[in-house]
């Protein structure tokens, strides 16, 4: 079977060097993140820090089903991502209607 579109806009997102692993790093980065992407069992005190930085950063949050984003992204102890260019993050969200396993956060508990 082949990849997803998102998929395939996360490993572009590798490759040029436009993304960020992790919640921390997330955290401390200052400007220029336009998309979120957590797993569904990130931690509720990682997922308030991931809120937080939705709300620095003005960008959206996707969930991806359990362990989805880790294989995606070919490191799987990996729950968030954060993508810092804008083109991309535009095409991962157009490309969001047609993959179930991924929905947008709209805050709460989804």
């Amino acid at each position: 079977m082949g990849k997803s579109k998102i998929e395939t806009y996360l490993g572009f997102s590798i490759r040029a060097r436009k993304i960020i692993f992790g919640v921390d790093n997330i955290e401390s980065e200052r400007k220029g993140v336009f998309l979120i992407v957590v797993d569904e069992k990130l931690s509720l005190n990682s997922l308030k820090n991931v809120e937080k930085a939705k709300d620095k950063f003005s960008c959206a949050v996707l969930i991806a089903k359990e362990n989805v984003l880790g294989e995606m992204v070919c490191r799987p102890a990996v729950k968030a991502v954060a993508i810092k260019d804008k083109n991309l993050a535009e095409a991962i969200l157009v490309a969001l209607e047609s993959e179930p396993q991924f929905k947008l956060y709209s805050g709460g508990n989804n």
